[in-house]
Parts: structure tokens; sequence; C-alpha cells
């Protein structure tokens, strides 16, 4: 059997179209599906321009200046109760010293008024029942409890005082003072009310012009008549006197500084009683500041007035 050119091309067409149809299609189609990879020249060219995009992009549109809004940060929740406002009845607020700051220097023995200014914080009113009452620290004096003026009402003010006398011993004195309610409650300032408002003092000895003259009266009958007390400032007519009791025999009295002569008179009886030296002549006395001149005794008495010695 012969074979052509023509016959070979064909039997060779048919075998090639045999082996292809064995293969899957998909594996024909792949290079076809595969997406083409840039060359490496391509990917830089790319990457350059992405960057010259984004200067250019920076570039025509700066930053704004507005803020980045706060975010709200949430605090947990705790089991700690809140505090409950406190308030009593009876409650002082004090506002300030209206006479005697703190630290005024007085004399020894000077008479004084003492003032606060106090306001009523409490729920309840002030009336006249309510005391303002020493409390502890130095008395000064014998006053010990004085009447509030008046109601006052809760957010009033009112000024309460006192008469008070300095101590006759030098330094810092210092006197606590409370409001009293008609049931004997004490009560004062601060956050429980139980503070009390003060008065201090500062007293100086040599700088006291006064001094204490003390002595019997030697009245000659059991009982002494009512009396009038006299002393004399020597080489004045300056006279200071004083009342003397019935049946009162000793006496105490504060003279300020110099050199006296001292004597006593019964008006019922028109009789004088003077201190006196042995010519039966008044005699002088020196009062020192500060201290006290005992035993100037009057017991020389006579319907006559007493002349004046030395």
């Amino acid at each position: 059997m012969k074979f052509n050119t023509n016959s070979i091309l064909i039997l060779f067409g048919i075998v090639a179209f045999a082996i292809m149809a064995c293969f899957p299609v998909t594996l024909m189609a792949m290079p076809l599906l595969q997406p083409s990879r840039p060359d490496l020249n391509d990917a830089s060219a790319t990457v350059q321009a992405i960057v010259t995009q984004t200067m250019s992009a920076v570039t025509q549109s700066p930053p704004t200046s507005t803020p980045v809004p706060a975010t709200a940060t949430l605090v947990p929740a705790t089991n700690t109760p809140v505090p409950t406002a406190v308030s009593y009845c009876d409650w002082v607020l004090f506002i300030k010293d209206v006479t005697i700051p703190d630290g005024t220097q007085l004399s020894s023995g000077e008479v004084f008024t003492k003032t606060w200014r106090l306001q009523n914080r409490g729920t309840c009113t002030w009336t006249s029942d309510y005391m303002l009452v020493y409390t502890s620290g130095d008395q000064m004096g014998s006053t010990t409890a004085v009447r509030l003026p008046g109601n006052v009402a809760p957010g009033q003010t009112v000024d309460v005082s006192v008469a008070l006398t300095a101590p006759a011993s030098a330094g810092y004195h210092t006197s606590y003072w409370m409001l009293r309610n008609p049931s004997g409650a004490l009560f004062g300032a601060g956050n429980k009310a139980n503070e009390a408002f003060y008065v201090e003092i500062k007293t100086k000895v040599d700088d006291f012009p006064y001094g204490t003259v003390t002595g019997s009266l030697c009245y000659p009958s059991e009982f002494n008549p009512p009396l009038t007390l006299y002393f004399e400032k020597a080489g004045t007519t300056e006279r200071i006197q004083f009342s003397i009791p019935e049946n009162q025999n000793v006496y105490s009295v504060v003279l300020p500084s110099g050199t006296y002569y001292a004597y006593a008179w019964a008006p019922v009886y028109n009789l004088e009683g003077a201190y006196v030296d042995t010519n039966q002549l008044m005699k002088t006395f020196v009062v020192v500041s500060g201290q006290t001149t005992a035993d100037i005794n009057l017991c020389n008495w006579s319907p006559y007035p007493h002349g004046r010695g030395q």
C-alpha cells in the first residue's frame, strides 16, 4: 500500500486531534485566564506615580485646625453614699468682733465692754430667754450671763455684749462664751454647733495707772452708820468719793496713782473719821500702779474737820 504526501498529512492531523481530545479544556484555557504580570520596571513606575500623586494632594489640601473631638471618659459607679446636709435648731455663725479685737492691750483692772456680732445659723428663733454665758477660760469679772436683747430669726444677726474687767496679772487672757437656750443646753459655732467664741486681751501691769487701797472704818459705836468715804489728792481740791453701807467696817477701793488723804463722813451724826498722824492731822499715803496700799484705817473720829499734815 502506497501513501502519498497528502495521505501522510491527513493521517498526522487525525492523530493530533485525537491527542488534543484527551486533555481537559481547562488546561488549555489556563494561560488565557491567568492575569498578566507587569514588568518590574512597570511596578516601580506605578509606585512612583502613587507617591507623586499623594504628595501633590498633601500640597494642595493643607490640614485644617479643627480639633479632634474629645471622647467622654466613663467613671465607674461607686457605692459611696452622698453626704447629706446637717442642720441644727440652735446654731451660731460668728461674724466678727465689734469691739476689743483679739490681742487688744488693756490695763490690769480696766473695765471694758466686749461685743460680738453673731448670726442665727440654725432653724429656731432665738428669744430674750436665750442667754450669752461664760463657759471657760479667764472669767474677767463677776458677770457670767447676759440675756439676748430680743428675737433673732434664722438668718438674722445680733450684737451681744458683756461688761468685763481685765485681770490683774500681766500677760494674755482668754475668756470663752457660748449661747444657752431656755432648756439649758449650750450651743455655739463650728460644724457641730459646739465651738465657743471668745475675747482675748493682753494686760501689762506697768502700764496700769491704778492701785488698790484697803483699810478699816473704826466707827466708835456697835455698828457703823451709812458713810461717805473720801480720797483727796494732796495739793489739789480733787476728791473721789464712795458710799459705804450700814454695818460695813472695812473697805477696798481702786484709785488712780498718786498721793492722797483719806477720811469718812457720817452725815447723820456729823462725825468725821480720818487717817491721821500722831498730831491728829491727816497724813498722806501713796497709791502705786498695780499695787495694793493696805492699812489705811480711818479710826480718828471728831465732830470737827481734820487738818492736813504732811
